[in-house]
């Protein structure tokens, strides 16, 4: 049995701006350094065997301190990325409608299928995704895994681990700074916790 402790990197400044910043690099917010601190101190105790973000400040700093605390060097990995929104990093979909509204139009139509701007769609994340965690899994049977990335990356695993299926990926809440932990033994998975902030008040 392989454990994943998927971890959503804490709130940062372009979340608290309500702007997409799927390739942006957004530092943690004051509320994030925070979060990632009793984020530290709630896992220091958990059996972690590897650690894996993305190259992103805000993902490397929510768990750092963690990393440190159990003597972990972090791998990075760039297939584990959120959402390329490509011309439309930076922006609210507030401002997206209101300054290229043909181009909201289009997006609430298509859906899944829709691809950003010189960015991808959400199909094409769900397959960068899966690839990756299926790397991950074969490279660390029987380990206990923390993956911390961002919302739309773990709702792409959540979504492929229990359904093999992008179109249930908005049917997962996954908050700033949350913790899902699911167990995958022979491609059978199990959610043992799922979206999980209660810590934030310890």
């Amino acid at each position: 049995m392989t454990r994943l402790i998927l971890v959503r990197h804490c709130t940062t400044i372009c979340n608290e701006g309500g702007v997409l910043s799927g390739l942006t690099d957004s530092k943690l917010s004051e509320k994030g350094k925070l979060q990632a601190n009793k984020l530290t101190e709630f896992l220091k105790n958990e059996k972690i065997d590897k650690i894996y973000t993305t190259p992103f400040s805000r993902t490397k700093e929510t768990v750092k301190n963690l990393a440190k605390i159990k003597n972990i060097q972090i791998e990075e990995s760039d297939l584990l990325n959120e959402i390329n929104f490509g011309d439309f990093e930076g922006l609210s979909f507030k401002k997206i409608e209101k300054d290229y509204p043909k181009e909201f139009e289009k997006m609430i139509k298509e859906g899944f299928e829709y691809k950003y701007p010189s960015g991808e769609s959400l199909i094409d994340t769900f397959h960068r995704i899966k690839n990756q965690i299926d790397i991950i899994l074969e490279q660390n049977k029987n380990k206990s895994i923390l993956i911390c990335s961002h919302g739309g990356t773990i709702r792409n695993i959540i979504s492929y681990l229990l359904c093999n299926d992008y179109k249930y990926h908005w049917n997962f809440r996954v908050d700033n700074g949350s913790i899902t932990e699911i167990e995958v033994n022979n491609n059978f998975a199990v959610i043992n916790k799922m979206n999980d902030t209660t810590y934030f008040k310890l």
